[in-house]
């Protein structure tokens, strides 16, 4: 049996702010940097849904996407990550920290070239001392997890959970972990377009926007940097192709009805603040998806 860890509620900070408009005109000294830390090759279906009316000229086949994390430094609050994205033990053997008996089957087109992209060791690389995890989602995005400090607080969405199909795959990704916290959007704040979210740190420069879909418990987060504003869709949102295209999430989405109004709310949100950068779940304009 896995350990069952406790998990506490994230502290809400109160924030004066009830709109976006007076978030924008008051950003922070806060700045995101993307890592790519390896590749999965996936079929296109699981990241778009072919059967969208909206995706009539696309076809299925096979693309290589990148497995992305982003640090995140406040001025005040210090390193942050969104996502861990891999760690070294990917470059290390197939399917790298996920367990069970078919682990290596399930996970064989998890990729990483090298020891120097797992998560670890591109942190040392730029001497980060990290203060915390923000997940959008478990899945891959939080297989870093088991090389990263145990103190820190690693905090995602309600209803959120590991892969567990003992004794086949699984994983344990927070097993040593001691301070698990999890965002209940209930005790949020309405801010418009998204409905609930949370203003992080309470100075409106680190959001958390309840994306729900592709997970019961996803979320997209929302930095207010003076030199870049982003939205950091997660997998509510993975490829830039599908956000231009208006084709929501694939096979991989637990819900593809709730993840499709989540996704059109960030394309709604995007057409009115169009100067937010957006960072897909799986895509950068320096880390592309290839399509083949």
């Amino acid at each position: 049996m896995k350990k069952v860890n406790n998990i506490s509620n994230y502290m809400v900070k109160k924030s004066e702010f009830n709109d976006w408009k007076s978030v924008f005109i008051n950003s922070s000294s806060i700045k995101i940097e993307t890592l790519r830390t390896g590749t999965i090759v996936s079929k296109i279906s699981g990241l778009l849904n072919l059967k969208s009316e909206n995706a009539i000229k696309l076809k299925d086949g096979v693309a290589n996407i990148p497995v992305l994390a982003h640090i995140v430094k406040h001025e005040k609050y210090g390193d942050y990550l969104i996502d861990t994205g891999f760690d070294s033990s990917f470059s290390n053997e197939v399917g790298g920290n996920f367990k069970g008996i078919l682990k290596k089957k399930y996970f064989r087109n998890y990729i990483q070239n090298n020891n120097s992209e797992g998560i670890e060791f591109q942190l040392k690389e730029r001497g980060i001392n990290l203060n915390g995890v923000f997940l959008t989602h478990i899945h891959e995005h939080a297989s870093g997890s088991p090389s990263l400090p145990n103190e820190i607080p690693y905090v995602y969405g309600n209803c959120e959970c590991e892969e567990n199909f003992f004794p086949l795959v699984y994983s344990d990704f927070f097993k040593n972990k001691v301070n698990l916290q999890k965002i209940d959007f209930l005790v949020g704040q309405d801010m418009p377009i998204f409905g609930k979210c949370l203003d992080i740190f309470g100075d409106g420069s680190f959001w958390a926007v309840s994306t729900p879909g592709h997970t019961k418990g996803h979320i997209s987060y929302i930095v207010n940097g003076k030199e870049t504003q982003v939205l950091i869709t997660g997998d509510a949102c993975i490829s830039k192709k599908g956000f231009e295209l208006g084709v929501e999430g694939g096979k991989f989405s637990l819900n593809i009805e709730q993840g499709k109004e989540s996704f059109f709310k960030i394309r709604e949100f995007i057409k009115l603040y169009h100067f937010i950068k957006i960072i897909f779940g799986h895509e950068t304009d320096e880390f592309k998806i290839e399509y083949r």
